[in-house]
């Protein structure tokens, strides 16, 4: 009884709002890869990021994950007519500078409140921007329509932030947890760092675990006194660790 008066529920919604105002998960059809060229492409299951999804890299301090977007932002700018970054304020361009970016392909929106962002954030993928990239929060009553619009446009929405709230991690179909294994130094330079990245979730594709990667910094760039005044990551590319690969339960 119960069942048929959902149909019936359902049935109604559809009849009044159109057949696409009410889709069931398994009539969804599978998100197409966006190619990312690098070792994270191999953790998503389908092969690259998934379209009209939202992916999250999460971690604290210095762990690697924005060093990832910022690549992944600068080759998107070559990919797509529109990249976008949605940012609180504090997001600066030089740290594209180590970065192949296509500048005249890249738009950057100052958000200082949540609620601008998320706003922003729903208009811009459902106007058809190719690759968004999420550098603050989003109210939750905003993260139905960023999804059903970038479900409908293709676009790719990467979000990085330390720890997301419920809301942000339930909305999410692909998310990858960072964290920091080492410092590389090379004759006394801090060179790079050595990461994981562990699939915590994953929508689109059974959860494929997690690896080790390494991320190198242009040389010479810090010495053991610049590390005390902070770590900046600007890395000239990001590589797999070989034969440390790591298998890790998903959440």
């Amino acid at each position: 009884m119960q069942g048929q008066k959902l149909e019936l529920a359902i049935d109604s919604i559809r009849l009044r709002y159109g057949s696409q105002a009410l889709t069931r998960a398994g009539e969804l059809p599978p998100p197409q890869p966006w190619a990312s060229g690098t070792p994270i492409d191999s953790l998503t299951g389908i092969g690259g990021l998934p379209r009209g999804r939202l992916t999250l890299f999460t971690g604290t301090g210095t762990c690697g994950k924005l060093t990832l977007a910022l690549a992944l932002l600068a080759k998107a700018s070559q990919e797509f007519a529109h990249a976008i970054v949605i940012d609180g304020g504090g997001f600066d361009l030089s740290a594209l500078l180590p970065f192949s970016c296509e500048l005249g392909a890249l738009t950057v929106v100052r958000a200082p409140a949540p609620e601008i962002a998320g706003e922003a954030a729903a208009s811009l993928v459902r106007a058809g921007a190719g690759f968004l990239l999420l550098l603050r929060d989003v109210p939750q009553h905003w993260l139905g329509p960023l999804e059903s619009g970038a479900s409908r446009s293709g676009t790719v929405v990467v979000g990085v932030v330390e720890a997301p709230d419920r809301a942000l991690a339930h909305a999410s179909s692909f998310s990858l947890g960072f964290s920091r294994q080492e410092w590389v130094w090379e004759r006394g330079l801090l060179v790079g760092l050595r990461v994981s990245a562990r699939c915590v979730k994953n929508r689109v594709a059974p959860p494929l675990g997690g690896t080790e990667l390494v991320i190198r910094y242009p040389l010479g760039t810090q010495t053991p006194a610049d590390l005390r005044q902070g770590i900046t990551e600007v890395p000239l590319h990001v590589e797999e660790e070989e034969g440390r690969p790591r298998k890790s339960a998903a959440v």
